[in-house]
């Protein structure tokens, strides 16, 4: 309540009027120095831009502050350089004027060198065995090795006979090398020698896959019946095409051939001679994969002996084919068989 009835406080009294009621302008103490405003004495900041009064706290530094603290900073950085020069040149001289260090091996004296031993005087008697000054020690005896007179004789493997009643044990299977028993290869087996193959009157028969037209052919058994006058023969009509026909040949058994000879009255043919492991089935013509290609014989002469050794790498065949291509005279295609001479090895 004692606040509610306090009086209020007079208003502050206005400034009183000049009686000539001419209104006093004061002079300004300075103006701003960055936008020119006014400012009284004893004014810290200008009402307009903000800026300090010059002298007053927050001034803008000028350019010989700058100055001041940029040369500051170089003095010192230029102090720093020398002193750590000075530094670094103070350590490389008190390291190369450190005397060298020594070896940390210990020092071991000199043994002393042994006095000369005197020569011996004249009347002085030396013991053999004896040691001291003016003495030379004994010479090492020497040792003769012991040569034996005789070598030792061989230890020789004497077969124990079994004890009377003992039963008789079976000899080791043979296994058909008793040289490298001996210790030496044993030789290897030689091979069969080629043989004359005996052929049987029925062995031989006219081969003609593609039945030729015109096509006329001899006794197949005349080639084989050791006469060269009787022969088998084949005659085709002169049309400029091949023979394409034989005579096959069963062996009685597989055989790995060596040679072949025609006895023939007609020179000049030329013949494919082919092989078959079997003879349970004539392949059916001559491009059959069971024909067996041996050779080639062109321009045959009589009784001129053809090589079949090792041909059609060498396998063993039963059947025989003799397949006439080319006649000796195109205007008389004929061939002609008097006899067939085959060699080989079983």
């Amino acid at each position: 309540m004692a606040l509610l009835l306090k009086d209020r406080e007079a208003p502050p009294e206005a400034a009183p009027q000049p009686p000539d009621g001419v209104v006093a302008v004061s002079a300004p103490d300075y103006a701003c120095e960055v936008c020119g405003t006014a400012m009284a004495r004893g004014q810290d900041w200008c009402l307009e831009c903000g800026t300090a009064a010059p002298g007053r706290l927050g001034a803008r530094p000028g350019w010989r502050a700058a100055f001041t603290i940029v040369g500051l900073t170089t003095l010192l950085l230029a102090c720093a350089v020398v002193a750590a020069y000075a530094a670094l040149t103070s350590d490389a001289e008190r390291t190369a004027s450190a005397p060298a260090g020594g070896s940390a091996d210990p020092i071991t004296a000199a043994a002393p060198a042994a006095p000369a031993a005197p020569a011996p005087t004249a009347g002085t008697v030396v013991q053999p065995g004896a040691t001291g000054p003016g003495t030379t020690p004994p010479a090492p005896a020497r040792v003769t090795p012991i040569i034996p007179s005789k070598a030792p004789a061989p230890v020789t493997n004497t077969p124990v006979a079994p004890p009377a009643g003992a039963p008789a044990k079976s000899p080791a299977p043979s296994t058909g090398t008793t040289g490298a028993q001996n210790g030496t290869a044993a030789p290897p087996a030689t091979p069969a020698a080629p043989e004359l193959i005996a052929l049987k009157k029925d062995a031989a028969q006219t081969y003609d896959p593609i039945k030729r037209a015109g096509a006329e052919f001899g006794p197949a058994a005349n080639a084989i019946d050791g006469k060269p006058d009787t022969v088998w023969d084949v005659v085709v009509p002169a049309d400029g095409q091949p023979i394409a026909a034989g005579i096959v040949i069963d062996l009685g058994r597989p055989y790995a051939l060596q040679s072949l000879r025609l006895a023939t009255p007609t020179d000049g043919f030329t013949v494919e001679i082919y092989g078959a492991k079997s003879a349970k089935q004539l392949p059916e013509d001559v491009i059959d994969k069971r024909w067996i290609h041996l050779t080639d014989a062109k321009s045959v002469v009589n009784n001129d002996p053809i090589s079949l050794k090792g041909k059609g790498d060498g396998a063993k065949v039963q059947l025989v084919l003799l397949h006439f291509t080319s006649p000796p005279v195109p205007t008389d295609p004929r061939v002609a068989i008097g006899d067939v001479t085959l060699r080989g090895a079983p």
